[in-house]
């Protein structure tokens, strides 16, 4: 139990210390930065909605007030079979040129992408949700990349407001960190996945995913990847999440994303092979270990008592610690109060659960290919 214990510890202590200073280092030694100049080649700015009334109508505003040349750019809302008046809404917009793709019924997202994708006109296709708010010239920080060759999906920054919800403090400092990760496998050479709010892709390197796909903004750009070309980061190009998070919501959000992680560790495991070189070192590291890391979690308590004195007293009031400032800070929230020190420890406490239930998820429940947004 005692190895246990200590095995535990220091693959925890990888994932989340190690491996974001060893990234570091490698991408200083052996990174580069993309070629970056400021095209403009034909956008298509791909809107995906399902029962999306609440958004959907600032959400073309600020697309049609967008900083790119309206000749080279396309705005298309698809709608995935919306049972409110999202539909309806987004057809005002028709006159300011914008284009509607409808599904008679909802197909679920990933299925649906992959009729309408190959039905665009741009070079690059940009995807961006509905409750994102991009920044006035976030398209053009983002193509840029596209000047050179080997990038071929650009992801942005996508962040929250600042704001009384979970997202909005607790995921503040979690960004920060998860931000400065990607850049540094960026500079390495991909990204792993990319922020569904807001990324771009080369439309002829778009695979069609099977329906019954969870993370779409993560399978497609592996897929870019797997062809040999570069998935990177743009922080620059900023979307902002509109939406309110409750911890219930988060919670199902964070579970569903948790069980695609589990699925794409599964149909991208060829990618763990020495050929993909730094691809394959991040994959294990960031993605397979992270989502073993609930696992390990319960590992270190339960071990933990076994642990000779004075090290017992210490591994159990560090974990009480954390899991009692995380029951504390969402007790607070509930009554609407915020301890800064807290979110974080209740953001994490959260993810690890979520991660746990999504684990669970696909172990023992089929996924559901429906398209139903956590709020």
């Amino acid at each position: 139990m005692i190895r246990l214990f200590w095995i535990s510890f220091f693959v925890l202590a990888y994932i989340y210390f190690l491996y974001p200073l060893l990234v570091w280092a490698l991408a200083a030694l052996f990174g580069r930065q993309p070629q970056k100049s400021p095209v403009t080649p034909s956008l298509s700015l791909l809107i995906p909605a399902y029962n999306e009334e609440t958004h959907i109508e600032a959400k073309l505003r600020n697309s049609l007030s967008l900083d790119y040349p309206r000749d080279r750019l396309e705005i298309v809302v698809a709608n995935d079979g919306s049972t409110d008046r999202t539909e309806a809404l987004a057809r005002a917009f028709e006159a300011q040129g914008v284009r509607i793709l409808t599904m008679p019924q909802n197909v679920g997202k990933t299925r649906m992408l992959g009729k309408v994708v190959p039905s665009l006109k741009g070079e690059i296709v940009v995807f961006s949700d509905t409750s994102g708010e991009l920044k006035t010239d976030a398209l053009r920080l983002l193509v840029r990349n596209f000047a050179d060759p080997k990038v071929g999906c650009v992801s942005g920054l996508y962040s929250t407001k600042p704001g009384e919800d979970l997202r909005g403090k607790g995921e503040g400092l979690y960004w920060r960190y998860e931000t400065f990760i990607k850049s540094q496998e960026s500079r390495l050479h991909s990204i792993l996945g990319a922020h569904g709010a807001f990324y771009a892709i080369r439309r002829a390197l778009f695979t069609v995913l099977e329906d019954a796909s969870i993370n779409d903004d993560y399978l497609i750009p592996m897929h870019i990847v797997r062809q040999g070309f570069r998935a990177v980061y743009e922080p620059e190009a900023e979307a902002w999440e509109l939406e309110v998070a409750s911890v219930k919501g988060e919670f199902a959000r964070r579970r569903r994303i948790a069980a695609g992680n589990c699925q794409q560790i599964v149909a991208l495991r060829g990618m763990l092979s020495p050929v993909y070189g730094w691809v394959a070192f991040c994959f294990f590291s960031h993605k397979v270990l992270r989502t073993a890391a609930p696992l390990l979690l319960i590992a270190l308590a339960f071990s933990g008592l076994f642990l000779p004195r004075p090290f017992i007293w210490i591994a159990i009031g560090c974990q009480v610690a954390l899991y009692g400032g995380a029951w504390v800070g969402h007790q607070l929230q509930k009554r609407g109060r915020h301890v800064k020190l807290l979110s974080p420890l209740l953001y994490f406490c959260l993810g690890n659960a979520a991660m746990l239930a999504g684990l669970l998820t696909y172990c023992f429940r089929p996924a559901s290919v429906r398209w139903e947004r956590a709020r």
